[in-house]
């Protein structure tokens, strides 16, 4: 057991840190830390959350790995990834292609978004973690550790919004709707970016984010009874006991404010979703893309776009595309409106059930940008005057709002609320 008495919090008064816990951050129940096994998982024993896992190699193992997706992420920039040649005319596109493209169309919402997630977030994550392991195996100076814990955080938070393995599944969408059409080849840039999808993979599986946190900021074992007040860190998971003084305000290992609670977490979802649900619709309805063939357009819509895989015989890949981009919005928007709608009326039934499906479309919500990513592939690639070109349409930025909105809204829900109330316990 560890614990740190009277740390000072960034709020100013003392507070006590204790590495012996773990709050589940789905349902708040607070459990002990126990050593264990190899390749074993710590399971909260009210919801089945993972808490954290035992890791074989850690960052010894995730420090080659990152260096590799940083090798990729350079072969990516510099190289085409994929090229088109229609009736003698070829073209190729880089990483950045399509982002201008969609620029030059006048969709700067569009093609800003795609910017932050397959370039910026990738980028800024995969440095942030090299720098972090790098500063661990060097060892941290004394003044160091709250800005390299700062820094992990920041890599933490990105990860969902670093979409370059999404980014992939949408190339290989593009590359199945082009056949027939045009005839199409992977390049360098397109494998380095089934090479970084493979390193990041191995990179996150290796890193035992638990000891990561302890590593930077390590507290000196003792030993002493749980908490009768205490707020765990949704960052680093650091549980700090208040006891009688008012909660700190900054987590006193990563920086990042505390609150027993997300704030109006239902209130903002419910607005979050509300939004949602009404932009889903034009979403759906309007066109999110142009096809011009001999000067004649083709505007398509999502579930047009589904059909025309299927009707090309490519069943899987347009089952894939109808769940990523139909089903899982659908599924999102309804989940979340019942999380908001149960918890208001604080009911206890299904409670296990209403947290797994949370978990659920929280880690799958960001697949569904597939379809914008496959637009601004074919932007970029299918430019040939009035042979053939390929334009975005206003249900692409309507679609992707849906997308980026919903993924906000599984964000700002703080699942321990259905359970506070569930139990006739309010933090608001």
């Amino acid at each position: 057991m560890s614990i740190w008495q009277g740390k000072v919090g960034l709020s100013g008064h003392r507070v006590t840190v204790r590495d012996d816990l773990v709050g589940c951050p789905d349902c708040g129940r607070l459990h002990r830390v126990r050593e264990l096994p190899r390749h074993g998982r710590a399971v909260c024993t009210r919801c089945g959350a993972v808490l954290y896992r035992h890791v074989a190699g850690g960052p010894r193992h995730a420090l080659p790995m990152a260096l590799t997706a940083l090798l990729m992420l350079g072969l990516i920039a510099l190289n085409p990834l994929m090229a088109v040649h229609i009736q003698g005319n070829d073209r190729a596109g880089l990483v950045t292609t399509g982002i201008e493209a969609l620029a030059d169309q006048g969709m700067w919402p569009l093609s800003l978004l795609v910017g932050v997630l397959v370039l910026g977030a990738p980028v800024v994550r995969v440095v942030g973690v090299i720098a972090v392991l790098l500063r661990l195996r060097a060892g941290l100076p004394p003044e160091q550790p709250r800005a390299t814990a700062r820094l992990f955080a920041l890599t933490e938070a990105l990860r969902p919004w670093a979409m370059l393995d999404v980014f992939l599944l949408g190339l290989l969408v593009g590359y199945s709707k082009l056949y027939g059409f045009a005839n199409a080849e992977l390049l360098t840039g397109g494998l380095a970016l089934g090479g970084y999808v493979l390193a990041m993979s191995a990179m996150d599986q290796g890193l035992d984010r638990r000891a990561l946190w302890s590593a930077i900021d390590h507290v000196p074992p003792a030993s002493a009874p749980p908490p009768s007040r205490w707020v765990a860190c949704s960052v680093c998971q650091r549980v700090h006991d208040h006891g009688h003084e008012p909660a700190p305000g900054r987590c006193t290992r990563c920086g990042s404010r505390l609150h027993v609670r997300e704030p109006d977490s239902l209130g903002r979802t419910t607005a979050l979703v509300a939004t949602s649900a009404i932009l889903y619709v034009p979403a759906n309805l309007l066109p999110v893309m142009t096809v011009v063939n001999f000067g004649r357009g083709d505007p398509s819509t999502i579930l047009g776009g589904v059909g025309e895989l299927a009707g090309s015989g490519m069943w899987p890949l347009a089952l894939l595309v109808f769940v990523a981009s139909i089903a899982v919005p659908l599924l999102k928007l309804g989940g979340l409106a019942w999380f908001v709608v149960t918890a208001w009326r604080g009911s206890a039934a299904r409670l296990q059930g209403r947290t797994r499906l949370y978990r659920f479309i929280d880690a799958i919500g960001r697949w569904s940008n597939v379809d914008v990513f496959m637009i601004a592939i074919l932007t970029a690639l299918v430019q040939f005057g009035a042979v053939a070109s390929v334009r975005a349409d206003d249900g692409a930025i309507a679609f992707a709002a849906v997308v980026i909105l919903t993924m906000l809204a599984s964000h700002v829900f703080d699942p321990r609320v259905m359970w506070d109330r569930a139990d006739g316990v309010r933090h608001d």
